[in-house]
């Protein structure tokens, strides 16, 4: 007779599960498990028979990759009831500590559609950037909780103003906040402690040599000091080229410009690839007026792509996920191959004389270069900095 009313009860109990998750979008409180799934506290304190989930990511005792890391887990398997409309109506807890145990965050994981995993983002401003964690996660169901998972470590990455400088092949990360550079200084540019290098005339600039050809490529960078009515014609924020020659006709030419009160446009921004022949391959943007004046008060995070036969230009203020100011997309012919790359915030004087060369007064920091790579502004999440070191 209790061999019957256990198999009822179990069963009863996948049917209910069951019909509860058809009918939620949002994860709901599961049915009662059956006695078998939640004897007496084990000694663990755990009241429901159930493996405990397996961290899967970050990798234990690694650094992860930002401030909002995804931790990944393998999910718990019923010891005694494989039901599996009732395996899917667990939920899991991750709690994440100091690795003194003083409570960080703490939230259900998302599982992940098709796959026997789940995973739980740390909501942003729990975490310190170069400091260590340690996290773990358990089943529950309907009041009774699983095993907690052994201890997992992280460590989080350094903040965008503490990560030094470096190059590779294909990828350049110039901080600049830290009143240093890797590139070469030129024209007076100078740096402003705790906010980057400042381009105060329109001669300066800051030019890199890259280490190969990036066909296909971004460039982001912060910028403030950047306003509508700045001094000039059409000066530039960022530039690209093959060599050293006069930017004005090189077969490899790249420009974003932001147009100054010396030009009918000022204001705009205006771009300019050429792929190969300088006297019929170039391929102009429309002049691209931002949704609202830009204030030299402020900073505007810009990136920049090329590549596929597609440019494109964002701009927002203060980061990625800040107002936008300029989203833009235009096509051009062709494959940008320069043989040597050189880049340059800001960019030489040409031919036509200093008030077509970069945008005087703007300080740049975090500039980045990359061939497909993830800026460390963004990865590293926090961007401390955009006020000074700290703020």
């Amino acid at each position: 007779m209790k061999k019957k009313l256990l198999l009822f009860g179990m069963v009863a109990v996948a049917t209910a599960a069951l019909a509860c998750s058809e009918k939620a979008t949002t994860p709901a409180s599961p049915t009662p498990a059956a006695p078998s799934e939640t004897a007496a506290a084990a000694a663990d304190g755990s009241t429901l028979k159930a493996t405990a989930p397996a961290p899967q990511q970050p990798a234990n005792a690694s650094t992860a990759d930002s401030l909002v890391p995804n931790l990944v887990i393998a999910n718990s398997t019923l010891k005694y009831l494989g039901d599996v409309s009732l395996t899917k109506s667990i939920q899991y807890r991750i709690v994440v500590e100091t690795t003194a145990g003083a409570p960080i965050a703490n939230g259900i994981a998302f599982s992940y559609p098709g796959t026997d995993l789940s995973a739980y983002r740390v909501p942003s401003g729990n975490l310190q950037a170069d400091t260590n964690y340690r996290w773990r996660a358990r089943a529950e169901l309907s009041g009774s909780v699983g095993p907690w998972s052994a201890y997992w470590t992280f460590t989080t990455p350094k903040s965008a103003f503490g990560l030094p400088s470096y190059q590779n092949a294909t990828e350049l990360w110039d901080n600049l906040a830290d009143g240093k550079t890797i590139g070469t200084l030129a024209g007076g540019a100078q740096f402003v402690p705790g906010k980057g290098v400042l381009l105060p005339s329109f001669e300066s600039h800051v030019t890199y040599t890259l280490q190969s050809t990036l066909t296909s490529g971004s460039i982001e960078f912060l910028v403030e000091g950047l306003e509508s009515d700045s001094n000039g014609g059409k000066t530039k924020v960022v530039s690209m080229q093959q060599g050293y020659s006069d930017i004005t006709d090189n077969p490899y030419r790249f420009n974003v410009e932001k147009r100054g009160d010396d030009h009918p446009d000022v204001g705009k921004y205006r771009m300019r690839i050429i792929t190969g022949n300088a006297a019929s391959g170039f391929y102009d943007s429309d002049r691209i007026l931002p949704t609202s004046p830009l204030v030299a008060s402020k900073v505007y995070w810009h990136r920049v792509t090329w590549g596929g036969g597609q440019v494109t230009l964002n701009v927002r203020e203060v980061a990625p996920t800040g107002v936008p100011v300029v989203s833009y997309q235009y096509s051009y012919q062709g494959t940008y191959r320069p043989s040597p790359h050189v880049v340059h915030i800001g960019a030489p004087v040409p031919r036509g004389g200093a008030l077509d060369a970069s945008v005087p007064g703007i300080i740049v920091r975090y500039f980045y270069v990359s061939q497909g790579g993830r800026w460390p502004g963004v990865s590293l999440s926090s961007l401390p900095g955009l006020n000074g070191p700290g703020q």
